[in-house]
């Protein structure tokens, strides 16, 4: 305790026959270990300079001084632990949390990661009828959540679950290893490897549905592993692929199985210039019950309703081969884009169908904003507006489909597409879209003539 040291000191006359140099020496000692105490000795520590300046050891201006270099040893003390605290070489470092555009963490040591997101969007159609009953309505187009991320560097994962229509389901759950250099292995439910506008994102494509080939035509998601490689021009995926998940296959039969893979290529690929060219194959073997079938809505998915459609099943397929070659140029805030894709149906009696559909759009961003690409994986990523403003495009589709050949009379259909986008911000996006459409004929071989009016509003989050 203080009290009995100052007693002692006070009786100890003596030490005041001590020179100042031992006894300057003998305090510097004492406040230096004094100071590795902490905090709990500073009190001590003042105390103690306190007598020594009462009974005349020091003089005031040494007692300053002294307690002056005692603060300062305590500062850098502080200053050094502060410093080894934000290095991570003795303090515990904080995770990363973004906000930005979804909540975003990421562990201290950059070992884990993890995304939350979700994207809600809302349609409402109008229908002039002509023949077929299409019906005016709202839905709720998708109401999605995400999680993404990544565990130790190498593995990254990916589930989405959509909420929206009648019928929730799985959309995206895969695990992918990135941990070789010329390749990403992925494993799990995603979408086979073909046509760029099924590649793109739904965030991304410029029309509120795919066109009509596309939705014909494209595989979607499958269970299956696949690898994935691609440089700043180039990119290249090959898949094996069951059926999706919740497919109904039943029975005590074998499920269908694929194999799937697209390449792309872009000799032109700089910041506002892009020529992208691609080319996809896809090969498939029904379930036993060896049965196919196609048909497409009127690119507007409030109605049910389609116009063209084989109708049921096509029987006794022995395989089915797809064929797809896609192109597209952008240039500053103007784009082009189109795809070819012919869908061959093989019969056990050696016969074939042939079925085929290609689409080409337009596109001006008003605002003179440019579609980002992204060459390692051919295919575009969303526009984004610069500043804090908004972004506006127009475009101009037009997309056909024949689901006709040989004694399968599925229909043909032609529709033509103005819309409007608008990107208000990071997360907020409008579109309207009208559509001129033509089936002649249509699936019960009459032609069917009606106008569509569309718009949506769409929330990232």
């Amino acid at each position: 305790m203080i009290v009995p040291f100052e007693n002692e000191l006070t009786e100890r006359t003596t030490m005041n026959n001590l020179s100042y140099r031992r006894l300057a020496g003998l305090t510097l000692g004492c406040i230096m270990g004094v100071t590795t105490m902490g905090a709990q000795a500073d009190s001590e520590l003042v105390d103690l300079l306190r007598i020594l300046r009462t009974n005349g050891s020091i003089t005031q201006a040494q007692y300053e001084r002294l307690l002056s270099d005692a603060n300062s040893s305590d500062a850098k003390k502080t200053e050094q632990t502060t410093s080894k605290t934000k290095s991570g070489k003795k303090g515990k470092q904080q995770a990363e949390v973004e906000t930005r555009g979804g909540l975003k963490v990421k562990s201290a040591d950059g070992d884990f990661e993890f995304e939350l997101g979700g994207e809600l969007w809302i349609d409402a159609a109008s229908y002039q009828e002509d023949v077929a009953p299409l019906g005016n309505g709202t839905e709720i187009r998708r109401a999605r959540v995400s999680l993404e991320g990544k565990v130790f560097e190498d593995w990254v994962y990916a589930t989405e679950y959509d909420f929206g229509g009648n019928d929730a389901e799985v959309k995206d759950a895969y695990l992918q290893y990135d941990g070789f250099d010329a390749m990403a292995i992925r494993g799990g439910n995603f979408k086979e490897p073909v046509s760029l506008e099924d590649q793109t994102s739904g965030k991304a494509i410029t029309f509120m549905e795919r066109a009509l080939p596309v939705n014909a035509f494209a595989p979607g998601r499958k269970i299956g592993i696949g690898a994935l490689s691609g440089g700043k021009n180039w990119s290249a995926a090959l898949g094996l692929f069951g059926e999706s998940v919740g497919a109904d296959v039943g029975g005590e039969g074998d499920e269908g199985r694929g194999v799937s893979g697209r390449v792309t290529f872009a000799p032109v690929n700089a910041k506002k210039r892009v020529l992208h060219l691609g080319a996809s194959l896809a090969s498939r073997k029904p379930d036993d019950d060896r049965e196919v079938s196609y048909e497409t809505r009127p690119e507007s998915h409030v109605t049910d309703e389609t116009l063209v459609d084989t109708r049921g099943a096509i029987n006794d397929v022995d395989n089915t081969l797809l064929y797809g070659l896609e192109a597209a140029y952008a240039q500053g805030p103007f784009s082009v884009q189109g795809e070819y894709l012919q869908n061959r149906v093989e019969r056990m009696d050696d016969s074939t169908l042939d079925f085929y559909g290609w689409y080409v759009y337009g596109s001006w961003v008003l605002t003179g904003e440019s579609r980002p690409y992204k060459g390692s994986r051919g295919r575009f990523n969303r526009i984004e507006p610069k500043g804090r403003g908004s972004a506006w495009e127009l475009a101009l589709r037009y997309s056909t489909i024949n689901l006709n050949d040989k004694d399968i009379t599925g229909g043909e259909e032609s529709n033509l597409t103005l819309g409007l986008n608008g990107y208000l911000n990071d997360n907020v996006r409008i579109r309207a879209n009208y559509i001129l459409v033509d089936a002649d004929p249509g699936k019960d071989g009459v032609r069917d003539q009606p106008e569509i009016f569309q718009i949506r509003g769409e929330v990232y989050f």
